[in-house]
């Protein structure tokens, strides 16, 4: 099935939106839409959206073929291409599949009242709905939703710059990655990759593992700041003779990205438990007075007795308005490792302790967290120079969170339904309807709009300084007294 130009011009002028970030725009979709008809099916068992959406990631690695320096792809493996593509093809269902459920549904249950086929589910059923090739479906599902249409294009546009920036950055800093995270062994090619290990942001760029033969690494699409922060100050620690010792990732730090260390992750065994506990209190105790957030359970890594933080991007999360002196149960509850008292609730549901083992090993948290207070505010020169430090965070670009990342991926489901991708106006209505819920400045919820109508999680970052107040070791006794009310 070829469309004709009127009805590429009917999807185009669909799909348009005053309110759309470009690039990509019609020319894209045009040039979309002309391509996906030269695509046949693959011979396989598949479900008819993998079926499409499958199709849909063989444009796109034919688009970045076109585009991309050849040279950079001769260092990409077949197993590493296969990958990339199929996070392309995966990210293509989750946008499809409740159009094309609708669709089907529709289908079966029509064909059925007629008496053509035994049902909804039969499997002649998906062979006429699908049609002779994909583009007969698709060009079905644009006509219907045209928002769908431009959304892929979207999505394979910045597919193929986010992959292209990314190996592009590996051939530039191969010899550094070699020197930093492999003992010098030498990185002859990618031989896989791990894709969309975070949330979308910024054009959809994620969190990726590169695999080489002599290791791995991860590619951050941003400065890494607070992560090389959170590692200085936990060697510094160490060398203040905290004990357990603390681990934390190594991070080479780019213009705008990053690279960091591999923690494989392994089970704690039992006889090691009482200093994993340890530990944690530690952690909790750095991360209270750096004022960090969003230390949850999918940012911690537990590589056998060592708990490690490899997600710190949102440290001093503190507002120009809001005061540093907390109460010492906020600051707990604020890092994100503690359950509060509803199972249910989303903090229960993503923290990183739970509630057996914290009251299990109450007394080796409260000793860490103590000891560790202690090393880093315990005289005059180490405040001084835990000051100094903070002064140092305040300085960089910082992660603000604004809302949970929960409520944005809702907002996100919300704007791919089907009664949402009929008209661009339909859909900014529904996502600004969700975002004005929240009492926020009239700058960040349109901020947050834009983002997820490129369904990109919302990334906001702050800068400023502001006095630093820090709680000295006679304020001990209160946050511990508020730690044992967490521990129960």
């Amino acid at each position: 099935m070829t469309l004709s130009e009127a009805e590429i011009r009917a999807i185009v002028e669909g799909a348009a939106d005053a309110c759309s970030v470009r690039p990509p725009g019609a020319v894209e979709l045009r040039r979309m839409l002309c391509g996906l008809t030269d695509f046949e099916f693959r011979a396989g068992q598949a479900t008819p959206l993998v079926k499409l959406c499958e199709t849909g990631a063989r444009y796109g690695w034919r688009d970045l073929e076109a585009a991309i320096n050849p040279n950079l792809l001769t260092q990409v493996s077949q197993k590493a291409r296969a990958s990339l593509t199929r996070d392309l093809r995966r990210s293509l269902e989750r946008l499809t599949r409740p159009c094309l459920e609708l669709e089907r549904t529709s289908f079966g249950l029509a064909m059925t009242s007629i008496g053509i086929l035994g049902g909804p589910s039969d499997k002649m059923a998906d062979r006429i709905f699908l049609g002779d090739k994909p583009s007969h479906r698709l060009f079905s599902l644009f006509k219907k939703f045209p928002i769908l249409a431009r959304l892929w294009s979207q999505l394979i546009f910045y597919w193929c710059r986010h992959v292209t920036e990314v190996l592009s950055r590996f051939m530039k800093d191969r010899s550094a990655l070699s020197r930093a995270f492999l003992d010098g062994r030498p990185i002859k090619r990618i031989a896989d990759v791990r894709c969309s290990l975070s949330d979308p942001h910024r054009h959809g760029r994620t969190v990726m593992q590169l695999s080489f033969g002599a290791g791995a690494v991860i590619y951050k699409p941003r400065p890494g700041n607070g992560e090389w922060e959170w590692s200085s100050l936990v060697k510094w620690m160490n060398a203040q003779s905290f004990q357990p010792r603390l681990r934390s990732g190594r991070v080479l730090r780019r213009k705008g990205y990053c690279w960091m260390e591999r923690i494989e992750a392994a089970p704690c065994q039992k006889a090691a438990a009482r200093r994993f506990y340890e530990r944690m209190g530690g952690m909790i105790a750095a991360a209270c007075l750096v004022k960090a957030v969003d230390c949850h359970r999918d940012n911690i890594i537990i590589s056998g007795e060592d708990p490690v933080l490899v997600d710190a991007d949102a440290l001093w999360h503190v507002s120009p308005g809001m005061k540093t002196q907390t109460p010492p149960l906020d600051v707990l509850y604020r890092t994100g490792f503690f359950p509060n008292s509803n199972p249910r609730s989303l903090q229960s549901r993503s923290s990183a302790l739970r509630r057996p083992q914290m009251v299990q090993y109450r007394r080796e948290m409260i000793n860490g967290f103590t000891r560790a207070w202690d090393c880093i505010l315990g005289t005059k020169e180490r405040r001084r120079a835990f000051a100094k430090r903070l002064r140092r965070i305040q300085a960089h670009e910082r992660r603000w969170i604004y809302r949970a990342t929960e409520q944005y991926a809702a907002i996100r489901r919300a704007s791919v339904q089907p009664v949402a991708l009929r008209s661009g106006v339909e859909r900014h209505r529904i996502i600004a309807r969700f975002c004005r819920h929240a009492p926020l400045a009239s700058e960040a919820i349109d901020a947050e709009i834009r983002a997820l109508k490129r369904l990109d999680i919302p990334y906001f970052v702050r800068t400023g300084k502001k006095r630093i107040v820090l709680n000295k070791a006679s304020m001990l006794a209160t946050v511990q007294e508020a730690l044992r009310r967490v521990l129960v």
